[in-house]
């Protein structure tokens, strides 16, 4: 508000909302304003198409991808029906179905469940399913033939390229800091690590997306 104030920039005070995430044991309650307004504590938001869970849950944001995934899968039908090309659909699968399902990916790839990863690889299975139509045998076979990877393949490689992307980058290269003490480590494990890995004392933060990415740029910097 004060930021807003200084910059000559008016805040609606009725669509401004917050969230608490918090691991306390015992629930607590919290009073917000601004510009005298009290503001409504809210526990799931959708924020620049990602819906945001105060538990940083994944539920119901692999519920909406499935939808509206789902909900395009018509298209391929009617296509098909008319005679569109395999190449064509298959090409109409990659911008309009499977760009829903890799929005933002990066953020919560390394914390879905197994079901929720499931749920996601089963939409492009049933792409396929309907593109190929009486010729599909199985899902590997089916992702051979398309020349295509499994969604989860992809999420891994996409959260890979966008910590290669941060480390050269001028301001988001400070979440993957260098390994000062690389080589003097006792552990010898540690000697081969570049970046250093944010020390995680839970199992949610050992799996967010920073630490994450920061593990699999060490391994990607191990393997040249």
């Amino acid at each position: 508000s004060a930021w807003s104030t200084e910059h000559r920039v008016k805040l609606n005070e009725q669509k401004c909302k917050f969230m608490i995430f918090s691991r306390a044991k015992e629930d607590f309650m919290t009073r917000l304003t601004v510009n005298g307004m009290k503001l409504d504590n809210v526990p799931l938001m959708k924020i620049l198409g990602v819906w945001i869970h105060e538990d940083l849950n994944w539920n119901k944001n692999t519920k909406e991808i499935c939808r509206r995934a789902y909900s395009r899968m018509s298209m391929l039908t009617k296509l098909k029906y008319v005679g569109v090309s395999t190449k064509d659909l298959l090409d109409i699968y990659i911008l309009f179905i499977r760009s829903v399902t890799e929005y933002c990916s990066v953020v919560f790839h390394s914390t879905l469940t197994i079901e929720q990863s499931d749920d996601i690889e089963r939409i492009q299975k049933t792409c396929l399913k309907i593109i190929f139509d009486g010729t599909y045998v199985s899902y590997p076979a089916a992702l051979k033939k398309a020349r295509l990877d499994t969604l989860n393949a992809r999420r891994e490689c996409r959260c890979l390229k966008f910590a290669l992307r941060c480390v050269k980058h001028p301001k988001n290269r400070r979440l993957f800091p260098i390994n000062k003490n690389l080589g003097n480590s006792i552990n010898k494990i540690r000697k081969r690590e570049k970046l250093v890995v944010n020390y995680a004392r839970t199992d949610s933060y050992f799996m967010s997306t920073i630490p994450f990415c920061q593990r699999k740029l060490n391994k990607h910097f191990m393997a040249k």
